[in-house]
């Protein structure tokens, strides 16, 4: 022989709704624990001559008071990469189409 219980209206309610908080707190607690992979978000998109870039460049090392890793993928493309304490400050100089890139990925 099977039993029901009514457990009433309001208590039911309130199960449902603890039931419910306790999944959301859950929820957000693994979104918390979990790190979302960082991005690149370029900041400034300019047209520039490359002269004018690589003394963006040697600016940016001045006031950063930081040496970049500079490569070099051509006579007319550099890469300027100024790794900081919060993230990554990617100068890229372009002559070749005469922009400058200016972008950063956060830890």
């Amino acid at each position: 022989m099977v039993r029901y219980f009514y457990l009433g209206e309001s208590l039911m309610k309130n199960i449902l709704i603890k039931g419910s908080q306790a999944i959301v707190t859950l929820l957000l607690g693994l979104l918390m624990v979990y790190p979302v992979p960082a991005q690149e978000k370029i900041i400034q998109k300019e047209e520039i001559s490359f002269d004018k870039c690589l003394k963006v460049i040697a600016t940016s090392q001045d006031k950063l008071s930081l040496a970049p890793e500079i490569t070099d993928l051509s006579d007319q493309k550099r890469v300027a990469v100024f790794t900081l304490l919060d993230g990554i400050l990617t100068i890229s100089c372009d002559g070749t189409e005469g922009n400058m890139t200016v972008s950063t990925n956060n830890n």
